[in-house]
């Protein structure tokens, strides 16, 4: 009968866990959700880091090294002498979806990092009549919501001298450089680096903007 019960309780103990076991078994758990997080997380970030590095290629060495003044309160005409990168050009403004950037003239990180950068097809004017325009922020930031711009919105960039009015002919979510982007040869082209978690990871964000009219601004 002695050793029935000295079975049973041996049984028994195997079956009961310490409290340490139990924080043991906790501690692991969190551990290993946060290997998961994290490199979910960094493999998101590199690949956004990547796009912009792209960007960065394609830029003179002037505009890779360009510091900025985020305190710029007056906007420099693209007509300027003092027109150089890192000037504080325009604002953009969504105002239906709650954007509102300011932007810099040349692109890199250090423009996408006070709002957002400008960059114009060679030889061309930014916001011109025979070229395209292209501005690029980060989807985590100043074009969080740019995502949610429909066909029709209305976009407006307010300038030195004038206000643009701009209405959004086509959104879509492509590899940087799409080539849909070829098709349009007169348009202000809005973009990010569309960085959810799921299918469209590491992909941009564009929508193509059409020029509807333009406004000059009180003196």
């Amino acid at each position: 009968m002695e050793n029935m019960n000295e079975k049973s309780e041996k049984k028994h103990s195997h079956r009961q866990k310490s409290p340490n076991d139990f924080a043991k078994t906790v501690v692991i758990f969190v551990c290993v959700e946060l290997i998961v997080v994290v490199g979910a997380i960094i493999g998101v970030n590199k690949t956004a880091c990547n796009a912009v590095h792209k960007l960065e290629a394609a830029m003179p060495k002037s505009v890779m090294d360009l510091q900025i003044n985020p305190n710029q309160d007056t906007y420099v005409s693209l007509d300027s002498k003092e027109l150089d990168y890192g000037s504080f050009v325009a604002d953009i403004i969504v105002e239906k979806r709650g954007i509102e950037a300011p932007v810099y003239y040349g692109l890199n990180r250090v423009s996408l990092r006070y709002g957002a950068g400008v960059s114009i097809d060679e030889n061309a004017n930014a916001f011109g009549d025979n070229a395209n325009t292209f501005i690029a922020a980060y989807d985590e930031t100043y074009f969080k919501s740019l995502k949610y711009v429909k066909s029709g919105d209305k976009v407006k960039v307010k300038t030195a001298d004038k206000t643009i009015i701009y209405k959004a002919v086509d959104v879509f979510v492509g590899d940087e450089g799409d080539s849909r982007v070829k098709n349009y040869k007169n348009n202000l082209i809005l973009y990010s680096i569309f960085s959810d978690y799921g299918e469209n990871s590491g992909k941009c964000f564009y929508v193509i903007c059409e020029k509807t009219g333009e406004e000059v601004n009180a003196k």
